[in-house]
């Protein structure tokens, strides 16, 4: 988790054209109780849910083709929205590649695609230059890994030669915010799972990254849920 502060307003940007898919179907079963009664997504941070965090900074760089693909307690959502311009559709239980599969509407264009449980303060614009200049079918945001421990490194007499508390390793981790290509989304939709085309992209040699050094808070736990509380307390309304 970072508590930086997200990216400064972006008026004054261009429209970024791009049709946003929210990853909302999960049940949330590390979460419960809390999810007994409300899907992940309407879970409250700093007295509001997930969900909006997410479209505000969608909406903050005027990406405002919104899609969620719901599916646990998909009704929530679609009363949550029912007076905006964000489509809702209960895309059902079922795997990630399946759920993008129903809501492909053949769009020759790039698709965005993220998931309605993390926040993060992606620069949209940066990642779309990203994606066009690295000339691949996709790209995927990465987020540094920081280890929950303090490490020690051991020379060959067993003794302590240097330690680190919590540091930053030389790994990334996935945290969505995909862009995908026309190409990048077939093979999506006619994969029989979303980790096995993102295996596929790699073995291709098809998957950029974009590196994310910002803010990121993945809402798994109860225990994440306390850091999103620390992590959002520097965010600004935007949009």
């Amino acid at each position: 988790m970072s508590t930086q502060k997200p990216a400064a307003s972006t008026q004054g940007k261009s429209s970024i054209s791009l049709r946003a898919i929210v990853l909302c179907g999960g049940k949330g079963v590390r979460l419960r109780p809390l999810t007994y009664d409300v899907p992940k997504p309407l879970i409250q941070v700093r007295g509001r849910p997930i969900i909006d965090f997410i479209v505000d900074h969608l909406r903050s760089e005027h990406i405002n083709d919104i899609t969620l693909a719901a599916g646990y307690k998909a009704e929530m959502l679609i009363e949550h929205f029912r007076n905006s311009d964000v489509k809702v559709v209960d895309t059902g239980d079922q795997d990630i590649a399946h759920r993008i599969r129903q809501l492909d509407d053949g769009s020759a264009g790039d698709t965005l695609v993220l998931y309605g449980d993390t926040l993060s303060d992606v620069d949209f614009t940066g990642l779309l230059e990203s994606h066009r200049r690295a000339g691949l079918s996709a790209t995927v945001t990465v987020w540094p890994l920081r280890s929950s421990f303090g490490l020690f490194k051991i020379d060959d007499q067993s003794r302590v030669a240097s330690y680190e508390e919590k540091p930053v390793l030389d790994r990334w981790i996935n945290i969505g915010y995909f862009v995908f290509s026309r190409a990048a989304l077939n093979m999506v939709c006619t994969s029989s799972s979303f980790e096995g085309a993102l295996r596929q992209l790699v073995a291709d040699g098809a998957l950029n990254a974009f590196p994310h050094h910002g803010l990121h808070v993945t809402v798994n736990t109860r225990s994440e849920l306390e850091d999103a509380e620390t992590a959002l307390a520097g965010w600004e309304s935007v949009g």
